[in-house]
């Protein structure tokens, strides 16, 4: 529900607009900001993404694009941000807490943190802990959720073993 309060809301500001689309491309897609970032309109074949992921040094991933992801990028067919504008990491991690804060995806959300046998625990807005990796999460949980086989979706997302996928 989150993920399309999000999708759905159209904001007056163009650099939220765009890291809005990008973020929630990244939810339908799993893939990671780095690959989003050099994405390429040569990478988009016959309804996937045809790509090397940068991380994994895989070649030739073959994601699919939903129609979600495809609405997207039909945005920015005819601009020159096409397939998708990008900016900073760092830009893009403040902008998408920005973005969840004003859709009111603000939960109050309880985070533990470990240190060796100690355990501190804190409460803050679920704006505050979205970042471009929650993307990849989300498109798993989802993934799953609906249906779709673990080992498909370890696939897309590139995650060789069990144990690292088991994490999301």
């Amino acid at each position: 529900d989150e993920l399309f309060t999000l999708y759905n809301h159209k904001f007056e500001s163009k650099k939220l607009e765009h890291v809005k689309d990008s973020f929630c491309f990244a939810c339908f897609t799993g893939l990671r900001y780095s690959d989003i970032r050099t994405l390429d309109a040569s990478n988009i074949i016959d309804g996937y993404v045809i790509k090397n992921i940068q991380k994994t040094k895989e070649v030739g991933s073959k994601i699919p694009i939903n129609k979600y992801a495809l609405e997207i990028l039909n945005k920015y067919l005819e601009t020159i941000h096409y397939p998708l504008p990008i900016i900073s990491e760092q830009k893009y991690n403040k902008y998408i807490k920005e973005c969840c804060e004003k859709v009111k995806i603000n939960t109050s959300t309880t985070i533990i943190e470990y240190r060796g046998s100690e355990s501190t625990q804190k409460t803050v807005p679920k704006s505050d802990l979205i970042t471009s990796h929650t993307a990849r999460k989300t498109f798993a949980t989802n993934s799953l959720i609906l249906g779709m086989k673990e080992l498909v979706v370890r696939s897309i997302t590139g995650h060789k073993k069990e144990s690292s996928f088991k994490k999301y």
